[in-house]
């Protein structure tokens, strides 16, 4: 039997404001989250998630697997990092070592105590290890690791590829197809069942593969380039551009331009306007002509704030970070490296400032703090819409979010 234990570590934050509501192996990058990725790796194993005590709950909601559960088993256990990019699945079996990239654990594979050792709250603070390091071998290993929003970005178009090549292999087309739809390189392009294509799209996978899921919708004069990924039952907008890298969730509704962009589940942003490089959570309403720069006018390296520091990312294109539930007004122009957290309302004709904590309404009359009760009413009627029901749990956690916020926000007024 494989015993597979997914694990967050202490670098989590910097991911905020996407992992409020979620665990950093439940990003999108490539058509799928490193935790989807590993279940196809390992579809026999026993797979247990270590994360915040926090969301453990809709944890518990979401997925069929053990949560925060300590080891009782004297047999292997394969410990994986969430934020680590596995184009390759680590072997189960063999002696007992650790995988580490520069300073951080990508995979720990122990057995009988060593294992038993271990603990959700131990991968939260410093880590294994320290302790495992006299009696497990390490090895330096090269892979693919997630540290801010902006590295999601960064391997999103090649891991769209990778896992094409590892999980799709070959072009299918099973949906409908209208007269009137061109494919480019059709053997790269998988075509989901119970998809409709209209007349007047083109499939251009001549740079990389398209992978559209089941039951979508692409509507007449839709361009797609490749590598990309439009995930089941969303909708695509009549002569929408989806650009090489772009990669749509579930249940998303899109229209306009979008470049190099990953949007997470049930988010829309249905009218013209351009998204490029950047990563936009789910539960989120773009207002029509919302517009993004990810192209500083000198070329220059974009710098992002972080809880009032400012970094610089090394990118030359890169454009913001959404968190869930968060909405802007039409005409909305947003500045590159824009951190915008969880909630927010962005109502303004002025450009927003490049960094909003969460639940802010920022309008021209400046910068308030968004009532939770108002913000939750909302984001349930949003949900509802969409034929979701808010959970007590999603509830409760959505209350932690704004918690958690008036905390960053004594931080930052000092």
């Amino acid at each position: 039997m494989q015993y597979i234990y997914v694990f967050e570590d202490n670098q989590y934050s910097k991911l905020f404001p996407l992992v409020h509501t979620r665990t950093a192996f439940e990003l999108r990058c490539g058509l799928f989250s490193p935790l989807e990725r590993i279940a196809r790796y390992y579809p026999h194993a026993i797979i247990t998630l270590f994360c915040r005590d926090f969301l453990s709950d809709v944890l518990r909601e979401r997925y069929p697997y053990r949560i925060n559960s300590l080891h009782t088993t004297d047999d292997t256990c394969l410990f994986l990092n969430g934020r680590a990019l596995l184009s390759f699945p680590i072997s189960t079996e063999g002696p007992e070592e650790m995988g580490i990239q520069d300073s951080t654990l990508v995979y720990a594979r122990l057995a009988g105590k060593n294992a038993k050792r271990l603990s959700p709250e131990m991968f939260l603070a410093d880590g294994p290890v320290g302790f495992l390091q006299n009696s497990v071998r390490s090895l330096n290993i090269q892979v693919p690791v997630i540290h801010y929003f902006w590295d999601l970005v960064k391997y999103n178009k090649s891991q769209i590829e990778k896992d094409y090549l590892m999980f799709v292999k070959e072009g299918a087309i099973l949906g409908e197809v209208y007269d009137g739809v061109y494919f480019v390189n059709k053997g790269q392009i998988y075509i989901g069942q119970e998809s409709r294509i209209k007349p007047g799209c083109v499939f251009d996978a001549e740079e990389g593969p398209i992978y559209v899921g089941n039951y979508v919708t692409i509507a007449p004069n839709t361009t797609v380039e490749g590598p990309a990924f439009i995930g089941d039952h969303a909708v695509v907008q009549s002569n929408t551009r989806i650009r090489e890298g772009s990669n749509i969730g579930e249940a998303c509704k899109v229209g306009g331009e979008i470049v190099n962009t990953i949007f997470h589940n049930y988010t829309n942003k249905q009218h013209d306007g351009f998204v490029g490089d950047s990563y936009i959570g789910s539960w989120v309403n773009m207002g029509a002509d919302t517009v993004n720069s990810n192209l500083l006018n000198t070329y220059g390296n974009i710098k992002v704030e972080i809880e009032g520091d400012v970094m610089d990312t090394n990118h030359m294109f890169l454009g913001m970070v959404m968190g869930d539930h968060t909405k802007t007004a039409i005409n909305t122009t947003i500045q590159t490296g824009s951190i915008f957290g969880f909630s927010c309302n962005l109502i303004t004709t002025s450009y927003p400032p490049k960094y909003l904590p969460s639940f802010t309404w920022y309008s021209h009359h400046g910068m308030v703090v968004y009532n939770l009760e108002k913000a939750l009413l909302v984001a349930k009627i949003a949900m509802k819409r969409r034929g979701k029901e808010m959970t007590s749990a999603e509830a409760q956690l959505f209350r932690n979010v704004f918690e958690f916020t008036k905390k960053e926000r004594k931080s930052l007024s000092k």
